[in-house]
């Protein structure tokens, strides 16, 4: 859980540094992600870059709580990981149940559910 709070901090954190600096990060794959407050149905309907961005922002704040095996030095370490969690997302809401489930909630799950996760 505590994953989860660092990882709303940084989301958090990450919009307040994108209001004051936006240009710097306009046009990157990793920018632009607005589905962390969405439903399953919303990020189905979402193109993928908005996905990837919002799975990229996610990856970092776990990352950066320090709960994993993610090794970064840049954003573009993240990619990998950014990829794995917007496909698990996306093929966890798939069904019809997970359509009203916060995203949030179904990205706690996949994160537990991946290898990098936990520091061994």
């Amino acid at each position: 859980m505590a994953s989860l709070r660092c990882a709303i901090f940084v989301f958090v954190l990450g919009h307040c540094l994108w209001v004051c600096f936006p240009g710097m990060a306009f046009g990157q794959w990793y920018s632009g992600g607005t589905l962390h407050e969405a439903t399953g149905l919303e990020w189905q309907k979402a193109d993928a870059s908005n996905r990837l961005a919002t799975a990229a922002d996610m990856v970092a704040a776990v990352a950066k709580g320090g709960d994993t095996n993610i090794h970064y030095r840049t954003v573009e370490d993240f990619r990998p990981y950014a990829e794995q969690l917007a496909a698990c997302i996306t093929e966890a809401t798939t069904t019809r149940a997970a359509s009203t489930l916060p995203v949030q909630d179904i990205a706690a799950l996949c994160v537990a559910s991946m290898p990098w996760h936990v520091k061994e």
